[in-house]
């Protein structure tokens, strides 16, 4: 299975898991569209992690190359998901337990905490190094949650980062080892699930609209 949603206590955990690189194919994406939307309608916090080494590669590279409806629909589904994380009415955690590549780097700049997996990793949003132009959607995505220092290196230049410099760059929050990032990611998921729902709710909303109507506005153009 690729995908599988727990629900316990008050926190939702959402892991990835194609024994692959966990690509964000339209398939992978309808079924965490649709995992989020059910973790939303039971109020809960929610994590969501990969499987060890990886926690994902971003878009099909294989659907990218294609071009064609395939391709839209994985696009249109990946924009979906972004809304889907801008609007959650609960915390959302990631555990990037490996290599975040493109769309998966732009979820973690989504999520209210990051924890990554110390070690040999790659982040990065590698666009342009693949013959990709930066879509207008996601430039707003970069420039509300990059360290303004990092800004032209991830978007433009597409440097890739090792651990500690996506944590410089914004990318994470802290850093754990393997053996502690899941538990350390659910103690934090715990942790904010305990503030008062409804003013976090609210502040979150408030805190992500600028982001989100920047992001609609060029979606709707586009």
């Amino acid at each position: 299975m690729s995908l599988s949603l727990s629900i316990a206590d008050g926190v939702a955990e959402i892991a990835l898991d194609d024994g692959k690189v966990n690509a964000l194919s339209e398939q992978m994406l309808e079924s965490l569209l649709a995992a989020i939307a059910e973790a939303a309608k039971a109020d809960a916090a929610l994590l969501i992690y990969g499987r060890a080494g990886c926690f994902s590669g971003g878009y099909d590279r294989k659907l990218i190359a294609a071009g064609g409806p395939a391709c839209d629909a994985m696009r249109a589904a990946g924009d979906r998901l972004t809304l889907a994380l801008l609007d959650y009415p609960a915390p959302v955690v990631i555990a990037s337990t490996g290599h975040a590549m493109a769309k998966a780097a732009f979820m973690l700049l989504l999520a209210d905490y990051r924890i990554g997996a110390a070690g040999a990793f790659n982040i990065g949003l590698n666009e342009v190094a693949i013959g990709m132009t930066m879509p207008a959607a996601a430039m707003p995505q970069a420039r509300a949650r990059l360290a303004p220092q990092w800004l032209n290196r991830c978007a433009l230049q597409a440097q890739t980062l090792e651990p500690e410099q996506a944590l410089e760059a914004g990318f994470f929050d802290e850093l754990a080892t393997g053996g502690d990032l899941l538990e350390r990611a659910r103690e934090k998921a715990r942790q904010l699930a305990a503030l008062h729902r409804q003013a976090y709710r609210e502040t979150r909303l408030l805190l992500n609209a600028p982001l989100r109507a920047e992001v609609a506005a060029a979606l709707a153009a586009s």
